[in-house]
């Protein structure tokens, strides 16, 4: 039966792929799946194939079942008053903020919980702790709120997938207490003791030492490891990561090595090696590419000692099942993908040459790379087969050598940093170069069949296969042209919270412009709370967005005022895409304050101040004259779309409004935007009756301190007969347009 685990294993890849949202597309590779496992006649593979569906497939609806009752709505809170357990490994900081997953001592549910220290020495005990704990919390209690923007990281089902439904933000903390140990639960934790052991020794190591030796052995994320990998990212080399888990078939391999040579007996190191794997699962931090290298290993192990013929397949398709089991999503998630889908490649692709060899790994990783970071640098193989090779013999012996070093000889482990630093720096100068494509996301039905005719490709004769290469690559070509020139123009109101952007975009990709960026009001903090790395909301929301168009300029991006929820994410905007001209209300452009924004500047930009009958795509309604750009000095814009008038308010208020009305006594709107967040300094009932719009759109914060939108606004909705729509509720809300005719979406339906 010697790799036919692999045809066992499909028909629950593709009922995992039923549960997860593709019923159609997932009923039809059920099917492919199972014929292919007929056409084998093979009884003992069919009956083993049609038990483990059923039985695995049962216990992933259960599973989805039991996760489904526990749901509750993200958009209400509750005061609950719990008991949990956690692991001293679970606990991850930000500045003054730590989340962790604990379990209810009552039910044995998983909980998400967020908290934040109230003084130094709380969060120094806190990073102090080294075993078990059990804690008496108080806190609120909501539901993990899904993607409120498209093609945004769905934290929801995300969790989901893991058994967590539900998030404490917790208040306060009544009792703390080492947790009491059990036979059941003494293995697992001695592994998280020394595991938090070992993240806290890596976490004072200095520079990229620091960031490398979290990520490849406890398989923590260092707060600054978004900035040190992002050439790395760009260059699509994470899979040479820890979401890969080749480091953990590295670090195996030289346990192997070690043992060997210490002449001890094999009998015995094996049986050491497999029932360590467990454990060093745990230490490593058990995500889906370790979780997939400690399986492959185990089970090619655990067959060697049965004295059974296992095949690399067999191997990863017994991993495939229990990861399966373990994550139901996992086909869906990025890391996994790669993790399994290169693994299998290295397998099925042993005894190609070098060059053919790349190639496929290259067909095989791109199609997931492009569904989940929307671009791909043409220097990636080139990367690949400089960096391959370097993996375990600089990066990873230098990450051993400098955390080993560091108690003893701190200046080897600053060598070491060095050396990896300025591995980083090369990655980032390469990601750089020109090269790096905005393809957008593909339809994920075109990924797939980007991966069938992969394998197809490689099943073919090496001398045929050029034509067929040919023809994948142009596939390529098509789907880019597609994504970049789309029929359907949008206007689209981004859900940045507490703030306020917007996506003008003609059909075609005729002209792209945006109304503010978002961003986050900056509030005092302590000395004491740990500096951490400047991060924008907008990577995660519109940018991300934006990145999934393939949009890689913005012909025009107006700024309405300087306040920092609608600008305060401009940063991100500057260094990520080329900005040709940014349009301040008039007088803004001589403030220093906002100026210090464009410190990421990577293009030649224009600065531009406007005011009434400035020559601009959009009407200009407001402001009149240069004034300094506060909430009544704010652009007011207007633009026909699709058929629809919309009228775009900022943060104006009620007085202009009135200069609005006094200029303009026959304005009418189809869609307006309310000025400042639905607050009751605008929105005034004079203006709402003169606009006589057929929508309002609100763009406010969940749970947001001021209080918006204001009851009184809505009032004026209601009794104009105005229905509203809020990003607080409905998330990002778009008008989809063709021609003079259109469709309005949401990303979430709203309560």
């Amino acid at each position: 039966m010697a790799n036919h685990w692999l045809f066992v294993s499909l028909p629950v890849a593709a009922f995992s792929v039923v549960l997860g949202g593709h019923p159609v597309a997932g009923a039809g590779l059920l099917a492919l799946a199972l014929a292919r496992v007929i056409t084998l006649r093979h009884r003992l593979t069919l009956w083993l194939t049609l038990v483990t569906l059923v039985g695995i497939g049962g216990y992933l609806v259960w599973q989805q079942y039991a996760v489904s009752r526990r749901q509750i709505s993200p958009f209400q809170t509750s005061d609950v008053a719990l008991t949990v357990r956690f692991q001293p490994d679970a606990l991850s900081f930000r500045g003054a903020g730590y989340t962790l997953i604990a379990r209810n001592q009552a039910n044995g549910e998983n909980v998400l919980l967020r908290g934040w220290a109230s003084s130094a020495a709380e969060l120094r005990r806190l990073k102090e702790i080294q075993y078990p704990q059990s804690w008496q919390i108080s806190g609120q209690q909501s539901g993990i709120l899904p993607a409120t923007n498209f093609s945004q990281f769905d934290a929801a089902k995300y969790w989901a997938h893991r058994g967590v439904t539900k998030t404490v933000k917790v208040v306060s903390v009544t009792r703390r207490a080492r947790a009491a140990r059990s036979l059941l639960t003494y293995y697992g934790d001695w592994w998280h003791h020394w595991r938090a052991r070992l993240i806290r020794y890596c976490d004072h190591l200095p520079g990229a030492l620091r960031v490398y030796a979290l990520g490849l052995l406890p398989g923590s994320r260092a707060v600054e490891a978004a900035q040190e990998l992002q050439g790395m990212k760009t260059l699509g080399l994470l899979h040479l990561f820890s979401i890969s888990g080749l480091h953990v078939a590295l670090l195996l391999t030289a346990v192997e090595w070690v043992c060997v040579h210490l002449r001890l007996q094999k009998e015995h190191w094996e049986w050491g090696l497999l029932l360590g794997l467990p454990g060093y699962l745990i230490l490593a931090g058990g995500g889906s590419g370790v979780l997939r290298a400690c399986l492959m290993r185990g089970i090619q192990l655990g067959g060697h000692k049965l004295r059974l013929k296992v095949t690399g397949l067999d191997a990863w398709a017994g991993a495939l099942l229990v990861g399966l089991i373990v994550n139901p999503g996992l086909l869906f998630e990025l890391g996994s993908q790669l993790s399994y889908g290169l693994s299998l490649g290295l397998v099925v692709l042993a005894r190609e040459s070098p060059g053919w060899r790349q190639i496929g790994l290259t067909l095989l990783g791109l199609p997931s790379l492009l569904s989940g970071i929307f671009q791909w640098h043409v220097l990636t193989v080139v990367a690949n087969v400089v960096l391959v090779p370097l993996f375990p013999l600089v990066m990873l012996p230098a990450t051993l050598l400098g955390v080993v070093s560091f108690a003893w000889v701190p200046v080897v482990s600053e060598w070491c940093a060095q050396l990896l630093g300025l591995l980083d720096s090369g990655l980032a100068r390469m990601a750089d170069l020109p090269g790096n494509v905005s393809f957008g996301k593909p339809w994920w039905w075109v990924c797939w069949l980007w991966l069938a005719g992969s394998w197809w490709l490689f099943s073919r004769p090496p001398r045929r296969r050029k034509r067929w290469l040919v023809g994948l690559l142009a596939s390529y070509g098509v789907v880019y042209g597609l994504i970049h020139l789309p029929l359907q123009g949008e206007v689209t109101y981004f859900d940045v919270g507490q703030g306020d952007s917007i996506l003008l975009r003609s059909p075609f990709n005729r002209r792209i412009a945006m109304i503010d960026t978002g961003g986050r009001l900056a509030f005092p903090q302590p000395k004491w709370v740990p500096k951490t790395p400047e991060t924008y909301g907008a990577t995660f929301t519109n940018l991300n967005y934006l990145r999934s168009l393939g949009i890689d300029h913005i012909d025009d991006l107006y700024l309405t005022h300087h306040d920092a929820d609608h600008i305060g994410d401009l940063p991100a905007f500057l260094a990520a895409l080329r900005v040709k001209r940014l349009l301040v209300p008039a007088g803004m452009e001589r403030e220093p304050g906002w100026q210090r924004l464009l410190r990421t500047i990577r293009s030649a930009t224009v600065i531009q101040p406007i005011k009434i009958g400035s020559a601009v795509p959009l009407t200009v309604r407001h402001p009149y004259e240069a004034a300094p750009a506060e909430n009544a000095n704010s652009l007011a814009l207007q633009g026909d779309f699709g058929g629809l008038n919309f009228l775009f308010m900022g943060d104006l208020d009620q007085a202009g409004e009135q200069k609005i009305l006094a200029d303009h006594p026959q304005l009418r709107t189809d869609v307006l935007k309310l000025g400042h967040h639905g607050s009751k300094t605008a929105s005034a009932p004079a203006f709402i009756r003169q606009l006589q719009p057929r929508w309002a759109v609100i763009s406010a914060g969940r749970h947001n301190r001021y209080g918006h939108p204001n009851e009184e606004t809505l009032a004026t909705l209601q009794a104009a007969q105005v229905p509203a729509v809020s990003t607080q509720t409905s998330g990002m809300i778009r008008y989809v347009y063709t021609g003079t005719h259109g469709s309005w979406q949401t990303k979430l339906k709203g309560e």
